[in-house]
């Protein structure tokens, strides 16, 4: 059995990475996936809880979709222009070029408040990752004194 390595994360979380991202674009610049029935239930729930009010869902699945995206971006080791930080401005950069790209479209349009909850969550999900790099590598590391 091969044994995980600190690489192999990397490889994954990468890998994981860069399919997020497409699926992200893809996805920010289809028409309104939010009109799928049912999708977007768990969204309004805590769009309920956290932001009083069931009508931002879209805010939620943003701030969940651009954590992950971020979270995959620190766990997988990314860098822009060598440094890892880079990253959260990137993203950021990415999720208001998108924006704008959706009012070029027929169905969407850009939301600035959706710039704001990308942002969040790539704040959010960059920091996360960095917190959850620091548990892994500290358990492999005592995992070899063992």
């Amino acid at each position: 059995m091969k044994s995980l390595t600190l690489d192999g994360i990397y490889i994954f979380f990468r890998r994981l990475f860069w399919a997020l991202l497409l699926l992200v674009t893809v996805l920010s610049l289809i028409p309104n996936p939010d009109n799928l029935p049912g999708g977007s239930l768990w969204a309004e729930f805590l769009a309920q809880i956290f932001l009083g009010n069931a009508d931002h869902a879209d805010k939620i699945t943003h701030f969940i979709a651009y954590g992950v995206l971020a979270g995959g971006a620190g766990l997988g080791g990314l860098r822009l222009f060598s440094r890892r930080w880079l990253i959260i401005p990137g993203l950021i950069l990415w999720s208001g070029v998108l924006e704008l790209l959706q009012g070029l479209t027929q169905s969407r349009e850009p939301d600035w408040l959706d710039m704001v909850a990308n942002s969040a969550g790539v704040l959010a999900g960059f920091i996360a990752s960095l917190g959850l790099l620091v548990l892994i590598t500290g358990y492999m590391e005592r995992r070899k004194q063992i």
